[in-house]
């Protein structure tokens, strides 16, 4: 008998918008449950209604045999149903011993209790917490780690993971998949929700297959002939990849970095003396485990973050340019979720040009450029007039991406551009950037995805510690090589 089983979910959004359609899934115990689908599959949404987060249109859910019906997440959770989502719930300022103590509810134990507990979760999964440490000063696989053991002191029995590994680098996925199978071994049923076929295949004992909210196969993993087999489920083809754009950067730089230091929000310095160029008709990839100041490094570029010390210097242009800029955070820097997604695309453009100056907006011309923002890249929106939450991640992603690229002057800063993206929204994104920089836009893209960032980048510069440790020119590109810089002394893993 399954731990948990979803039986024909129906899920209708207001205006109509049909997220899943008479679905049915089981989790059970000491497994491995992949789920997998194109960006608005309807993936989140049904492991939302599992886990208590969105009630059903219609269909039923069954714990250990018996019907249920959740309200909220702390009625999934009574019921040992818990879920880590994309974007943590986690509050920043407070350190991680607070925040575990905050997810207890009706578990009353005291400070010491806590944290034998908690010391002994670690030790069986492998991880290093540190207690006393504020969450906003930990890196995406650190604060994943709190939302495992947050889950795991709660005694829940099946664990939801969306799109786990999208800002995790390869020792930090290595890691998270080696407390998987711990997991696994110890009697838990996990969902692994990812785009990534690869790691789907590598962990998962069983797999099932959305595509427009409906199960399209279930497949055991002995079942499964290659990756191709599992693309062509998710998007009804097979996919053919882009052919790359020849392209020549200038030897004139359009940016330069000059011994640049960036603190954090707690005053940490994350950025220590950096220094670089970017050249125009140039993308050059910055490479490092995720925590070792990219994010400052690129709110400090973007104007977002004002540096302790040094320079940000565009050449040939006024002191008030600002570059485009994709943000890793998605929801919090991203998008106004409550907004419309004609307004979504153009929001960064309005806070740009207004210098505080109220003026008349033309919608004719707001609607024509959103139209070109969600043709660009597919965004799956029911309309332009629809909130952004009501979008899947993946298409929320898809619409920051084109809304920059089409509004690039001529510096992008594309920091994890396609982090939650499907195989065919990836190959779209990496292809329109390479297209961007044959135009003579230059770019900066950070990526945890070393592969991403061998494919696309004339150079590479590796940051460690906080500083960058070697540039590499195109030649040099050694993936062995690259990944001894990531991690060299000074640097710091999750």
């Amino acid at each position: 008998m399954p731990i948990i089983e979803l039986r024909k979910i129906t899920k209708v959004y207001p205006g109509g918008i049909v997220a899943n359609r008479n679905v049915d899934f089981d989790v059970k115990e000491g497994e491995i449950h992949a789920l997998l689908g194109e960006n608005g599959a309807g993936k989140t949404t049904l492991m939302k209604i599992m886990s208590g987060g969105l009630k059903p249109t219609s269909g039923e859910i069954y714990v250990n045999g018996e019907r249920v019906n959740f309200g909220s997440p702390a009625d999934a959770l009574k019921y040992g149903i818990g879920m880590v989502h994309q974007h943590f719930a986690l509050i920043p300022s407070m350190t991680v011993l607070e925040n575990l103590r905050l997810g207890l509810f009706d578990r009353k134990l005291s400070k010491d209790q806590l944290i034998v507990e908690v010391g002994e979760l670690s030790k069986r999964l492998g991880f290093d917490l540190r207690l006393d440490v504020p969450v906003d000063a930990l890196s995406a696989g650190e604060r994943q780690r709190i939302e495992i053991i947050r889950l795991l002191l709660r005694k829940v029995r099946v664990l939801i993971f969306d799109e786990p590994t999208s800002l995790l680098c390869g020792p930090e996925i290595d890691r998270f998949f080696q407390a998987l199978k711990q997991l696994k071994s110890e009697g838990h049923g996990i969902v692994f929700i990812t785009h990534k076929i690869r790691e789907a295949l590598e962990v998962s004992d069983r797999i099932t297959v959305m595509r427009e909210g409906r199960v399209i196969a279930k497949l055991k993993r002995s079942e499964v002939m290659d990756e191709e087999q599992l693309v062509e489920l998710m998007i009804g083809e097979r996919i053919v990849p882009l052919p790359d754009r020849p392209r020549t950067p200038s030897d004139k730089p359009i940016l330069i970095v000059k011994d640049l230091v960036v603190s954090d929000d707690l005053g940490v310095e994350k950025v220590k003396g950096v220094s670089f160029d970017l050249r125009a008709g140039e993308v050059l990839g910055i490479a490092g485990v995720e925590g070792n100041g990219q994010r400052e490094l690129a709110e400090a570029i973007a104007g977002l973050r004002s540096p302790k010390s040094g320079e940000v210097v565009f050449i040939g242009e006024n002191s008030g340019f600002r570059p485009s800029y994709v943000p890793a955070d998605r929801v919090e820097l991203g998008v106004a979720m409550s907004l419309s997604v004609m307004v979504n695309s153009i929001i960064r453009s309005i806070d740009e040009n207004s210098k505080g100056r109220i003026k008349a907006l033309d919608f004719a011309k707001i609607g024509e450029f959103a139209q070109k923002v969600v043709s660009f890249l597919g965004v799956k929106a029911p309309s332009l007039g629809a909130p952004v939450k009501y979008l899947s991640g993946g298409n929320i992603q898809k619409l920051i991406v084109g809304r920059e690229i089409l509004k690039s002057t001529k510096v992008l800063i594309a920091e994890q551009p396609t982090a939650g993206l499907d195989a065919r929204s990836a190959e779209m994104v990496r292809n329109a950037l390479s297209e961007l920089a044959s135009k003579g836009v230059g770019i900066i893209l950070i990526s945890s995805d070393l592969d991403e960032i061998l494919k696309l980048s004339d150079r590479i510069a590796v940051i460690s510690g906080g500083r960058i440790v070697k540039i590499f020119e195109r030649a040099e590109f050694d993936p062995k090589l690259i990944g001894i810089h990531m991690l060299a002394a000074g640097g710091y893993m999750a």
